[in-house]
């Protein structure tokens, strides 16, 4: 049995509901410097932060103290790492401090799950892939969307060949700001997060790159910085591109809006897939007339909508539960000697991707992507 501590309770709760629900895992230990996260397990709930996550705990478990279900608590990393019994750290700390606590991590003999992103410069990256080199531990980074069922259903389809080449692939994702509630606000800027093309469109560089299963050639990217003025980033980014070997792409990112909307559509020579997920059963994007969470549909080259084959999927395919699912999967992949869902060099590709697509929209003009990646093994 693996024992896992979760260093951060903020989005950390929905790996610590991965480990209390994985047969291959048991949680051991969390950390966080803010004592009403360490007193009980629904202690960040109470602050009415992150309560997206609440309905990964039954409800009984939420009053209870960390150390009524035989978890430890500790207030800071070195206190984690300096523990024998812990095997795996889930380190769910802010964005720029990943590279250097997860290069501890490794350094301290432990498996490694980083949230996204892995940093938000390559050149403070350098400990990491060092320490990954030296190290014979897992390293698996948080890009969960890649089990949510609804982006598997599209990959089993390309791959059965369901709609000839993939020659195009789009995303669509519109939702409101991020949180402001984060402990000294760092991720309101683009120093400790990124900004939004490094914190969060990284998902989506690393998910055309699984779909379409090639890399990226080249890319532009235009942004807009005008909307909420307590955040030091681009609000919106729209960036396109093409695949090596072929194919297209684009991507459109937007933190100002009223409700939250993914659209996922890949392109082949035969057919296409759609898909939508939404973040809540009720959506004002469809006037409320659908209670599927997420949806798949394959239809033929210029069909029509009765030819399509349809897909729902219901809680299965929202975040928290993948965040949850994709802990448990690490956790397998530990345990069965199997490679990670998102590896090392996928968190660095997309941060990669991410930061050019930056300088591509400082810069104004198209770039050509090339990719720095060594493999720490190789």
């Amino acid at each position: 049995m693996i024992r896992a501590a979760v260093v951060g309770l903020g989005i950390g709760l929905a790996h610590c509901a991965g480990y209390l629900k994985s047969p291959y895992a048991k949680l051991s230990a969390v950390c966080d410097p803010v004592e009403v996260r360490r007193n009980t397990v629904g202690g960040t709930f109470s602050q009415g932060s992150m309560e997206v996550l609440k309905p990964l705990f039954p409800p009984e478990l939420l009053t209870q103290s960390w150390e009524a279900l035989g978890v430890k608590t500790y207030s800071y990393l070195e206190e984690v790492l300096a523990d024998p019994s812990v095997d795996l750290v889930s380190l769910c700390t802010p964005d720029y401090t990943h590279p250097g606590l997860g290069a501890k991590v490794l350094e301290a003999g432990k498996h490694l799950y980083l949230e996204k992103p892995i940093g938000v410069r390559l050149s403070d990256c350098a400990p990491l892939l060092e320490a990954a080199r030296r190290s014979n531990r897992t390293v698996g980074v948080a890009y969960e969307f890649l089990l949510n069922p609804a982006v598997l259903k599209i990959r089993q389809a390309i791959q059965e060949d369901r709609i000839g080449t993939p020659e195009a692939f789009s995303l669509y994702h519109y939702r409101n700001s991020f949180r402001r509630d984060k402990v000294g606000k760092w991720i309101q800027k683009r120093e400790f997060s990124g900004g939004l093309l490094v914190e969060e469109t990284c998902h989506w560089f690393d998910l055309a790159r699984y779909l379409m299963g090639k890399e990226v050639e080249s890319l532009h990217c235009v942004t807009r910085d005008c909307f909420y003025p307590d955040f030091d980033f681009e609000d919106i980014a729209y960036i396109e591109g093409t695949f090596q070997g072929g194919g297209i792409w684009q991507i459109s990112h937007a933190l100002t809006g009223f409700d939250f909307s993914l659209i996922i559509q890949v392109h082949g020579r035969k057919g296409t897939l759609w898909c939508g997920l939404k973040e809540q059963a009720y959506s004002a994007l469809d006037g409320g007339e659908t209670s599927w969470y997420g949806l798949v549909a394959l239809g033929p080259l210029n069909g029509k909508p009765e030819d399509a084959e349809v897909v729902k999927f219901g809680t299965e395919a929202t975040e928290p539960e993948n965040i949850q699912n994709a802990v448990i999967h690490f956790t397998e992949a530990i345990a069965k000697g199997k490679p990670p869902a998102a590896s090392l060099e996928d968190g660095y590709r997309s941060l990669e991707l991410a930061l050019l697509a930056g300088r591509s929209a400082q810069e104004g003009k198209a770039l050509t992507y090339t990719s720095q990646w060594s493999s720490p093994h190789a």
